[in-house]
C-alpha cells in the first residue's frame, strides 16, 4: 500500500511540475519600437480634431487607398503618400440626409454606412443616400438597443450582412441571459439573424458600471471567427459558426478589476467608474502577420494613480494563428490600429506636428528572431 501511495505521489508531483512549467512558459516582452518596421503619415487639416484609427486599404486598378468615416464625413488618402485626395461631407437633413446623431459607421470598397435612429443607411462615396434599412428597435428581453461604434466596437460588412454592434451601457442583472448582442443584417432580404453570446455569470459582480458593460468584437474573415474581449477577462471568447471556445490572452502582470459606484441625484442615477480599475480593451486579427492582437490596460493614467505614485502601463497582448501567446509589447499610449497587405498600422500620435498623424507598422516577425 506504502509503495502504491509513493508512486502516486511521484506521478502526481512530475504531472504538478509539467503543468507549472507549461503555465509559466515565457513570453518576450518587447518595447514598442522594438517592432517598429516603418512610419506612415496621414495629413489632417487644423478643423479635423482627429482621424480615428478605423481605416480600411483598398486598391482601384493600380492606385491604393486607405478610407475612412467620421461622423458625416468620409476621407481618402493615397497610400502609402498619406495625402488627403478625397473629403466628402454628408448632409443631415433632406432627401440624402442621414440624421444628426450617428450612433454608428464605417466604410467599405464602395459605400459609407451609417446607423441613426435605428435605420441602416447606405450611401455612395460622392455624398448621395442609396438604400435606408429598418433595424429592430427593441428585441425581446432588451429594454432598448444601443447599436453604438462609439464605445470602439466595430461594424463592417460580411459578404452583403452588415455587422452591427449593440452595446449596454451599464450591466444589468436581467442583460446577463441575453444573447443577441452581435446584430447580422442581410441587405439582400432585409432577414436578420445575430451572432449570439453571453456575457459570463462573473459580471453579476461588475453590475451598473459603464468600464465593464462595454466589450470588444474583432472578425477573422479568412476562418469565420468573431472575437468578443470582455473588460474583466483575461481569456477571448472565440466564436465559429459551429462552436464557442475560450482562449487565454492574458497578461504576465497582475490587473485589479475595480468596480465603481452610483449616486442618486435626484430622479437620476450617475454612475461613476472606477478611476484606478484595470481593464482589457480592443481585439483585432492581422491577416497578413496571422495574428491576433489584444489591447491590456493594466495601470491607468489616472490622477489617482499619479498621486499614488504609479506609473501608467498599457500593453500589447501577441497571439499567433493558433492563439498562442507570442509576446507582450509595452505600449507608449492608448492606440489601435489597422490592418493592410503591408502589415499593421497602429497609431503612435503627432510626433512631428498636430498637421499629420502617424501609424506605426509593426513587423511581427521580430518577435522570433534574435535580438
Amino acid at each position: 500500500m506504502k509503495k502504491y501511495s509513493f508512486l502516486s505521489f511521484l506521478i502526481s508531483a512530475t504531472l504538478a511540475i509539467s503543468c507549472t512549467a507549461k503555465s509559466e512558459k515565457e513570453v518576450p516582452i518587447f518595447d514598442l519600437h522594438d517592432l517598429i518596421a516603418d512610419t506612415l503619415y496621414l495629413e489632417k487639416d487644423t478643423l479635423t480634431k482627429d482621424l480615428g484609427t478605423n481605416f480600411n486599404y483598398i486598391k482601384r486598378g493600380d492606385n491604393e487607398y486607405l478610407i475612412t468615416s467620421k461622423q458625416h464625413r468620409y476621407m481618402e488618402y493615397s497610400y502609402p503618400e498619406g495625402k488627403l485626395i478625397g473629403d466628402q461631407f454628408y448632409v443631415a437633413e433632406g432627401p440624402d440626409g442621414i440624421g444628426n446623431y450617428l450612433q454608428a459607421n464605417f466604410t467599405d470598397d464602395s459605400s459609407a454606412w451609417f446607423v441613426s435612429y435605428q435605420k441602416l443607411i447606405r450611401a455612395d462615396l460622392y455624398g448621395k443616400v442609396l438604400s435606408r434599412y429598418d433595424l429592430p428597435e427593441n428585441p425581446t428581453g432588451r429594454l432598448a438597443v444601443n447599436y453604438n461604434t462609439l464605445s470602439g466596437t466595430k461594424a463592417m460588412n460580411i459578404n452583403g450582412k452588415i455587422i452591427i454592434p449593440d452595446v449596454p451601457f451599464v450591466l444589468k442583472e436581467p442583460l446577463l441571459d441575453y444573447e443577441n448582442w452581435l446584430l447580422e443584417f442581410d441587405t439582400s432580404d432585409s432577414s436578420i439573424t445575430y451572432v449570439k453570446f453571453k456575457y459570463p455569470k462573473k459580471y453579476l459582480d461588475f453590475l451598473d458600471d459603464p468600464t465593464f458593460a462595454t466589450y470588444q468584437n474583432g472578425y477573422n474573415k479568412t476562418d469565420d471567427l468573431h472575437l468578443i474581449s470582455f473588460p474583466a477577462d483575461d481569456s477571448l471568447l472565440v466564436i465559429s459558426p459551429n462552436s464557442q471556445r475560450w482562449v487565454y490572452a492574458g497578461v504576465s502582470d497582475r490587473m485589479e478589476f475595480l468596480v465603481g459606484r452610483t449616486e442618486q441625484k435626484g430622479e437620476y442615477t450617475a454612475f461613476l467608474p472606477n478611476g484606478k480599475t484595470s481593464k482589457f480593451s480592443w481585439v483585432d486579427y492581422d491577416p497578413t502577420a496571422e495574428v491576433y492582437l489584444r489591447e491590456a490596460i493594466i495601470t491607468v493614467g489616472s490622477k489617482k494613480n499619479r498621486d499614488e505614485g504609479k506609473k501608467p502601463l498599457t500593453k500589447l497582448i501577441v497571439l499567433d494563428k493558433d492563439f498562442e501567446k507570442i509576446a507582450e509589447v509595452i505600449l507608449p499610449l492608448l492606440t489601435r490600429g489597422f490592418s493592410t497587405p503591408y502589415g499593421y498600422y497602429l497609431y503612435i500620435g503627432y510626433p512631428h506636428s498636430e498637421d499629420e498623424v502617424a501609424f506605426a507598422r509593426l513587423d511581427f516577425a521580430r518577435i522570433n528572431s534574435p535580438k
